[in-house]
């Protein structure tokens, strides 16, 4: 009978690691998983290795591709509700009175884009009977349940009630957050600051109006 060396036995083992975390994982959790998906990325901005390169369609079925051309080069306020969502812990009215504030101070060039946390149930019909009933003007965004995993996944969202609202300048590549529900004047400040060029305010207020 042939001798198992030390050598024979450990590479032997080694083979057999990759055999046994593939065994591991479920049927079907590669597809079901994203932390298991390797998602394409956008080839060219500040952060297009960060989101997903994914379909959305808003509530009038327009499609677009995620970062390519809703985000990339552009001012944007992206926040996250669902049609349930909105019944526990609503933002809308919030944001709408943000958009108000936007719009008077800094400008229409600023995108709004509210991303749907239930993509299962949340269809476009859906979403736009959602912004019709609380004013909001800007684009509801759903698509793919795995699409849409990997949109919230990129910006750190987890479970159904998401409280952050994220504003970022693709053109300089800087992002901050801020909860959905402050106070409105300090969410539009935040876009204010991160604006650039003749649309730039720091502070939407001058010191005698505070």
């Amino acid at each position: 009978m042939k001798k198992t060396t030390r050598r024979t036995f450990l590479a032997g083992a080694a083979a057999a690691v990759p055999l046994a975390a593939t065994a591991a994982v479920a049927p079907g959790a590669v597809d079901d998983n994203p932390a298991f998906k390797n998602c394409p990325r956008a080839k060219n901005g500040k952060n297009s290795s960060r989101f997903p390169q994914v379909l959305v369609q808003d509530q009038f079925k327009k499609k677009a591709w995620f970062y390519e051309e809703l985000l990339a080069d552009q001012l944007v306020l992206i926040s996250f509700t669902s049609v349930k969502g909105e019944k526990y812990y609503p933002v809308l009215d919030n944001l709408v009175k943000v958009r108000e504030m936007i719009q008077a101070r800094v400008g229409s060039h600023v995108k709004m884009y509210t991303i749907t946390t239930d993509p299962h149930h949340d269809t476009p019909e859906a979403l736009a009977k959602l912004a019709e009933e609380n004013g909001a003007d800007w684009q509801f965004l759903t698509g793919a349940p795995e699409d849409v995993r990997e949109i919230l996944a990129s910006f750190n969202a987890r479970g159904s009630l998401y409280a952050l609202s994220w504003i970022g300048n693709e053109q300089t590549g800087r992002w901050l957050n801020k909860p959905s529900r402050l106070q409105p004047l300090f969410i539009a400040e935040a876009v204010g600051r991160l604006s650039t060029g003749k649309q730039h305010k720091p502070f939407l207020v001058d010191m005698h109006s505070v």
